[in-house]
């Protein structure tokens, strides 16, 4: 029986990545209809839980007709042309019109006639990297490595490390507790030139005599996200990897920041802000480790 192979581009296999490492939790697969309009229009999936992330694998009619006589569809990365992981569908569907509008927003491939696959997803082959693999850690593996502290302050570096946010989650285990931990997340697009010399440098730069141990945990970037649904993803990965507290920098915006803090009893995370610097004529561009926003 003919079982769809598909290609995913580098993307895709970003959050297909994220999905199987736990950092994902709850989610085992990718959305149905219900949860994906659900995630598009309130920021949760249809049970109440909050999610930000439409995370949906799309088909052309094509393949939506060649998976549907297997109920499989193999993903495959397009630049290495390995089998990566194998998606057990659950389900086929579109999205209502209306829905479909807010799906364009972050791919605009995606229209009303694009079909999507609901199912678990279960890892064929490792995916990739061509470097700093000690950085990359799945849930379970880094969760084992800082069970033994107290506090755990997840802080965000993309592609640099801005020494405030740094200096603000020291003096917050310095305050709180004894034996808290720092966990530095990073984000930077492997593909960048200058890769490996950000990731030499952070490494460099990360020192906080407050922190019983020091963790850096490389992830892979996600494109197309808004500043609020980033600044989510990002909480809820890190609670996922055992933060208990959240580290907004300074170059947030105070929109998003009131946005995060809505959701304070949910997420169950401390939320420690960075004193944002007076308005500047010309705002920076805004980045985050994890997602990149549209």
């Amino acid at each position: 029986m003919s079982i769809l192979h598909k290609i995913v581009n580098h993307n895709e296999i970003s959050t297909l990545e994220l999905l199987l490492n736990g950092a994902f939790a709850p989610l085992h697969g990718y959305l149905n209809q219900d949860d994906h309009c659900s995630v598009l229009q309130h920021n949760r999936l249809a049970n109440g839980t909050l999610w930000p992330l439409p995370l949906a694998l799309s088909l052309t009619p094509a393949e939506k007709r060649e998976a549907q006589l297997s109920g499989r569809i193999v993903l495959v990365d397009g630049l290495e042309r390995r089998a990566i992981a194998e998606v057990s569908v659950e389900s086929f569907y579109r999205l209502p019109a209306d829905v479909a509008e807010l799906a364009q927003a972050f791919d605009a491939n995606r229209t009303p006639d694009t079909w999507y696959a609901s199912g678990t997803v279960k890892p064929l082959q490792k995916i990739l990297h061509p470097a700093f693999n000690s950085l990359r850690f799945n849930v379970p593996a880094l969760r084992q490595n800082v069970q033994e502290w107290h506090s755990i302050i997840a802080v965000q570096a993309a592609p640099t490390l801005d020494s405030n946010d740094l200096q603000r989650a020291c003096e917050w285990l310095t305050d709180t507790e004894i034996g808290g931990g720092l966990l530095v997340q990073i984000g930077i697009n492997e593909t960048s030139p200058d890769f490996h010399q950000q990731v030499r440098e952070l490494r460099n730069q990360v020192k906080c005599t407050s922190a019983r141990q020091v963790k850096l945990s490389l992830l892979p970037c996600i494109e197309g996200l808004g500043e609020n649904r980033c600044l989510l993803l990002q909480a809820l990965v890190s609670r996922n990897y055992g933060a208990t507290g959240f580290v907004v920098g300074k170059h947030i915006s105070p929109e998003a920041r009131r946005w995060l803090l809505k959701h304070h009893d949910e997420l169950g995370l401390d939320i420690i802000p960075v004193r944002a610097q007076r308005p500047q004529a010309a705002k920076p561009t805004v980045r985050h480790p994890l997602c990149e926003a549209a």
